[in-house]
Formats: C-alpha cells, structure tokens, sequence
C-alpha cells in the first residue's frame, strides 16, 4: 500500500521555509506611520449615527430613527403590540428583489412561518431569522393609543402615540426603526408616500 497516492500524500514533506535573514542581509524599508499634520475628518455614515438600542428605547419625533444590533437584527422576532383601536392597521413589506406585498400575502421563510403576521395580542410579529431578505416593511397604525416593539433579548422600544407609520429597513444585516407620525387617512396614502404599487 506504500504506493498508493495517498500514501504518497500523507508522507509528503511540508513546503521549503526560506530562512530567516542573516545579519549581513539588507533590512527591510521602514515606513513612517505617524499622523498627518492637517487630519481632515470626514462625515460619519448615517447609518453609524444612528443611536442603538440597548435595553430600552423610545421613537417619537425628536428620536426618530434607532438601529438595533447585529444580534437584535437576526435573533427570534420583533413583536409589535398595539393598543387601542386596531381596526384598519395593516402591514406592507418589500424584499430585496423588490417583490411587493401585505401582511396577508406575506411569504413564507425556510421554516414555513410567515415572514410577518398577525399576533395574539393585538399587533404583529416578524420573523428576523431571515431579515436579510428585507428591504422594508411598514407597519400602518392608524388610530392606536400606545405601540411598543418587543424583542428577543428583552428589549422593549415605546412609540409616541402619535405615530402613524413604524418603519423597518433591512441594510447591511442591521435593522433601522423609523417613527412617521404624518396623518395618513388611508393605507394608499401610506402606499403614495412610501412608493409601493
């Protein structure tokens, strides 16, 4: 069996090393690392300035836009709970391929959940496990007293209860909450505003 090619495989020598350079061997070129004189400092990204959420948070219009972490963006599910009157609320979604839809044609993950769907409580629950196939979803809160997102880890977001419209955008791996507390009177105007079919 010493003939086979594996045999001949396991027995072979590791790669020739080159040696170490001896004393009388050039050395290397230094480079000067230091700082520049004039440091210009350029803008952050938005997306870096956004404020994270760790613990609690609130969206109201003076805080409207929170990011939640790397682990909060694709760990269990974001509850939304609703209180109040939860007649004509609805949910609008759009994946990275741009398809469109509502929360009752919203499609299914890899473990046959829907991405987003209606809750016990009143309100909705999104999936995150997969939330790297959203690009946006919507949720349209017309005439509630009071909206909190719940997640996995124990945070717990509060929203003015002005707001309207509670955005999730998907970039990166990361998710962005955004508080709209305009007065949209119809799920078309939300639909107008927001550019879906």
């Amino acid at each position: 069996m010493s003939g086979t090619p594996v045999d001949s495989f396991i027995r072979r020598r590791p790669p020739h090393r080159p040696e170490a350079p001896t004393a009388g061997a050039p050395s290397a070129v230094r480079l000067s690392i230091g700082t520049p004189t004039a440091t210009v400092r350029e803008p952050e990204p938005p997306a870096r300035s956004i404020p994270r959420v760790t613990g609690a948070g609130r969206l109201d219009a003076r805080q409207p836009m929170l990011a939640l972490s790397r682990f909060q963006s694709a760990i269990g599910s974001l509850q939304v709970v609703v209180g109040g009157d939860v007649c004509g609320m609805d949910v609008l979604w759009e994946l990275g391929d741009h398809r469109q839809g509502s929360v009752d044609n919203a499609p299914l993950d890899a473990g046959r959940r829907r991405l987003v769907s209606h809750d016990r409580m009143p309100g909705f629950v999104l999936g995150l496990r997969h939330a790297r196939g959203l690009r946006r979803v919507l949720f349209y809160l017309p005439s509630t007293s009071s909206v909190t997102v719940n997640l996995y880890d124990g945070t717990t977001i509060a929203c003015d209860p002005k707001i309207s419209v509670l955005a999730l955008y998907q970039h990166d791996g990361l998710v962005h909450l955004r508080y709209d507390g305009e007065p949209y009177p119809t799920l078309g105007s939300v639909k107008a505003a927001y550019g879906f079919a």
